[in-house]
C-alpha cells in the first residue's frame, strides 16, 4: 500500500490500520510528543532514544530483537526527519515493517512491546476533529484531488495518463474528427466542424467523457469504498454531473462553490474542512443514536470483556472508542491495553472504528454484527 503524506503530517486511516494488524509481532510502538518549530523539534529525538532504551529492555526477553530493533536505531541518526514533526510522533516496528506517523496529537509518552501494535491514542484522528477527507475540485480547465485533515492538505496525483482538463480529451477526439474530416473531402462532402467553443454538444460530451475519466481515477485512488467524506469543489453544474457519473455514496451534499482554478490548496482547505467536519459529525451522531437503539438486543456492549470475544470471533463491526485525553506529562511509560487488541482484531475481521468526542461515553463501546 502507498504511504500518503502531507507537509509534516502523515494520514493514518482505516486501511493502514488494518494492514499493520496483519504483521506478526513482537511490536514496538513508540508514542511521544513533537514540537513543529524551533530547537524543540531535535529534542524530540533524543527523547525518542530514551524510549527506545526501554523498548530493548523488553525486546531482549521477546524472540525477534535482531529484526527490530536496527531499523529503530536508524532512526535516531535521521536528522531531517526530526527536523519536520509535527505535534506527536507515532512510530511502529515489527519485524520486516517499520511505520512512522506525525500527527496533529500532543501524545502520551508511551513505550510498548506486545502482540499488537499501541493504535488507541491514534484513532482520534478517525474522528469529527482530526478526520481525514477529500476534495475534487471540478472545472473544464483543471481537475484536482486533494487530501486533507483539520490541519492540512495535500494535493494527490490521478495518474498520469488521466487527463485533467477538457483540452486534454481535445486531443483524442480531435485526432478522430481530421480523420473524418479527411474522409468525407476525399468523398466530396463538405466538411464542417465547429471550434471547441463553438458546439455546445461537443463542449457536454467532452466534459462528461473528462469526469468520467475522473470518476475512474478518483476510485482507484481512494478505493471505491471508501466512506471518509469527498468534498466536490466548482460550480453547480459540474458538481452535478460528476455526482451522476461517479455515483460515489461519500460525496457530501454541501460543495465548495465558485471557479476552483482560483483557489490555491490552502484556500481549498479553508472552506472545504467545515462541511468535510459537519459530514464528519452527522456520520458520529448517526452511530451513536444507532448503537443506542441495539442496547439491550444482544447486538451492542460496553463490557470490555464481551466486545474482546466478540472481536475475536469477527463479530464487531463498529468499535466506539471514546476520545484520548491523557495530556503529556513527561514520563515514558510501558503500556500493555487490551483495547490494543480488541482494535487489532475489529480491523483484521473488516470492522470499523469510531470516536466519541462524549467524555461521559464509556471508553469502548461496540456494535455487533449478530
Amino acid at each position: 500500500m502507498t504511504e500518503r503524506t502531507l507537509p509534516n503530517l502523515d494520514i493514518v486511516d482505516e486501511e493502514f490500520l488494518a494492514q499493520a494488524t496483519i504483521t506478526e509481532g513482537p511490536w514496538v510502538s513508540i508514542l511521544l510528543p513533537t514540537q513543529r518549530t524551533g530547537r524543540e523539534t531535535l529534542a524530540a529525538r533524543s527523547q525518542y532514544e530514551n524510549m527506545l532504551k526501554l523498548a530493548e529492555g523488553e525486546l531482549a526477553a521477546r524472540d525477534g530483537l535482531a529484526e527490530v530493533l536496527p531499523a529503530l536505531r536508524e532512526l535516531v541518526a535521521d536528522r531531517e526527519f526530526w527536523l519536520h514533526q509535527s505535534d506527536g510522533l507515532a512510530v511502529y516496528a515489527a519485524p520486516g515493517a517499520l511505520r512512522t506517523f506525525r500527527l496533529p496529537l500532543a501524545l502520551r509518552e508511551e513505550v510498548c512491546v506486545g502482540d499488537h501494535p499501541r493504535l488507541a491514542p491514534l484513532v482520534g484522528v478517525l474522528s469529527a476533529v482530526g478526520g481525514s477527507f477529500d476534495v475534487l475540485a471540478l472545472s473544464a480547465n483543471r481537475v484536482r484531488l486533494f487530501e486533507g485533515t483539520r490541519n492540512a492538505i495535500g494535493e494527490l496525483s490521478l495518474g498520469e495518463d488521466t487527463p485533467t482538463a477538457v483540452d486534454e480529451v481535445f486531443i483524442g477526439r480531435d485526432h478522430q474528427v481530421q480523420l473524418q474530416s479527411s474522409a468525407q473531402s476525399r468523398g466530396g462532402d463538405m466538411a464542417n466542424f465547429h471550434g471547441h467553443g463553438g458546439d455546445r454538444d461537443v463542449a457536454a460530451v467532452d466534459l462528461e467523457r473528462l469526469f468520467r475519466d475522473i470518476a475512474t481515477a478518483v476510485d482507484e485512488v481512494l478505493g471505491r469504498g471508501a466512506t471518509r467524506p469527498l468534498v466536490l469543489a466548482g460550480v453547480a453544474e459540474h458538481g452535478a454531473t460528476f455526482r451522476s457519473i461517479s455515483g460515489r455514496r461519500n460525496i457530501v451534499d454541501e460543495m465548495v462553490t465558485g471557479n476552483p482554478d482560483r483557489l490555491s490548496a490552502q484556500e481549498l482547505h479553508a472552506r472545504a474542512w467545515p462541511i468535510a467536519e459537519r459530514a464528519l459529525r452527522e456520520d458520529d451522531a448517526q452511530l451513536a443514536d444507532r448503537y443506542n437503539e441495539l442496547v439491550g438486543t444482544g447486538r451492542a456492549s460496553e463490557d470490555l470483556a464481551s466486545i474482546a470475544t466478540a472481536a475475536e470471533e469477527g463479530r464487531v463491526d463498529t468499535l466506539l472508542l471514546r476520545r484520548p485525553s491523557a495530556a503529556p506529562d513527561g514520563q515514558p511509560h510501558l503500556v500493555v491495553d487490551e483495547v490494543d487488541a480488541v482494535i487489532a482484531h475489529t480491523l483484521r475481521n473488516s470492522g470499523s472504528l469510531a470516536v466519541s468526542e462524549d467524555s461521559a461515553a464509556p471508553p469502548v463501546r461496540a456494535i455487533f454484527r449478530y
